[in-house]
């Protein structure tokens, strides 16, 4: 038969009982929209995670030590002894670690056709003190129109701009965590202990907030050269920072990268995979809990069709003997529970974004790992397009049974067992 008329059948049994339908449809709408809403909710901590990281932390770095460096006195007596030493309990030596030949490395880096541009830094635990009160924090010395190229801190530092550090040789730039903790506002001036027990001051021109707190309540920038002298390094540096191109490729980047320069190099994947883990972790939740709601309504859909086959034993006999076939009764009840699952995604779908942005906008303040005002929703179309997908699949699998149930069904058993 013409599908049209496979369709004004398939219609008239959806109309016929109404209730039942809509009861159906909602559970697909329900599943859709909160698949929908846990999806947006979940990707969203991270999306921003991802794009907060790359925007203000360098996408490669390379720090001033060997991957799987061994002790050194370890090594010197296996080479005496022709064979493999090991020693215990070594006292490591008191050395500070750098990068030898910086400036070579960083003209090797700019020359690769993958990064996009590479800034020297010098970096070390410091005590800062503000009167009576006293934090640790982790001080970058940086060249700053080097450093801006790759991590693009200027519009995250307030009412400053990074380039105001050579107006002062004591200037810094502190997170705003920190700043926050000192109790300490632009134009205050802080001291830094040294290794030798001295203080030196310096003048805070600004405070950057990037909203991630590992970077705003651990962190402070100066000039590199006034690091080098704080930190004891002279004219060297003990970390290169790298922007690539693109920042979906560190990981071979950094191969790459410590492949030519012998130092051990990081990608900002390997730097941040204890975080990135918890958040594939969840994903995993949120696929099984909204999965879990698909299933339950495709098992609706699959009660409500096999009561519909059943109350329209008659009808279906009485189809057959007009000439219509089994695949012809089969697809009648396929598209029913397509048409079901089609609606439900189109309600799902249209629920599940004003549902996204009511939880979005939430005045839920995030002190965490990503800092926001609000819930942090990732509202994209790849999301209601993954659990439109996901629906009209389980609609379709619950629909078969059924309609294949209907298809077998001899016409002359059926109207003898009604007559």
């Amino acid at each position: 038969m013409g599908l049209k008329v496979l369709l004004l059948i398939a219609r008239r049994h959806l109309f016929h009982n109404l209730f039942r339908t809509g009861v159906s449809v909602s559970g697909v709408a329900i599943g859709v929209t909160f698949m929908v809403m846990l999806s947006a909710l979940m990707t969203g901590f991270e999306t921003k995670f991802v794009r907060e990281t790359i925007e203000s932390s360098p996408h490669v770095t390379i720090y001033d030590e060997y991957r799987g460096q061994t002790d050194e006195f370890a090594a010197w007596a296996s080479r005496q002894m022709g064979g493999v030493a090991r020693v215990d309990s070594a006292r490591p030596r008191e050395t500070v670690r750098r990068i030898k030949k910086p400036l070579e490395i960083l003209k090797a880096l700019r020359a690769l056709p993958e990064i996009a541009a590479c800034a020297p830094n010098v970096t070390g635990t410091a005590i800062m003190n503000f009167g009576t009160r006293e934090r640790g924090m982790n001080l970058v010395g940086i060249v700053p129109e080097d450093q801006e190229a790759v991590s693009s801190l200027d519009k995250y530092i307030q009412d400053a701009r990074i380039y105001d550090l050579y107006a002062s040789g004591g200037a810094l730039l502190l997170g705003y965590g920190v700043a926050e903790k000192l109790g300490a506002k632009k134009g205050d001036t802080v001291s830094i202990k040294l290794r030798n027990g001295d203080s030196r001051a310096l003048r805070v021109i600004g405070v950057f907030r990037t909203g991630i707190t590992t970077i705003d309540y651990a962190r402070g920038y100066t000039l590199l050269s006034v690091a080098q002298q704080l930190l004891g390094l002279g004219r060297d540096v003990n970390q290169i920072v790298v922007r690539l191109h693109d920042y979906s490729s560190a990981r071979a980047a950094a191969s790459k990268i410590e492949h030519l320069v012998r130092y051990r190099t990081e990608s900002w994947q390997e730097a941040n995979e204890n975080f990135l883990s918890i958040f594939v972790i969840q994903q995993i939740i949120t696929y099984l809990v909204t999965g879990g709601i698909m299933i339950v309504a495709a098992f609706g859909i699959l009660n409500v069709l096999i009561m519909l086959v059943m109350e329209k034993l008659p009808e279906i006999a009485m189809l057959k003997s007009m000439g219509f076939t089994a695949f012809d009764i089969t697809l009648v009840f396929l598209l029913e529970g397509l048409a079901i699952g089609a609606l439900g995604v189109l309600v799902g779908c249209v629920l599940g974004y004003y549902l996204t942005e009511f939880v979005g906008s939430l005045p839920i303040k995030q002190t965490g790992l990503v800092e926001s005002e609000h819930l942090v929703m990732n509202n994209v179309p790849r999301l209601y397009i993954v659990a439109g997908a996901a629906a009209l699949a389980c609609t379709v699998l619950a629909s078969v049974l059924p309609a294949l149930r209907a298809g077998r069904l001899d016409p002359v058993v059926t109207l003898r067992g009604h007559a």
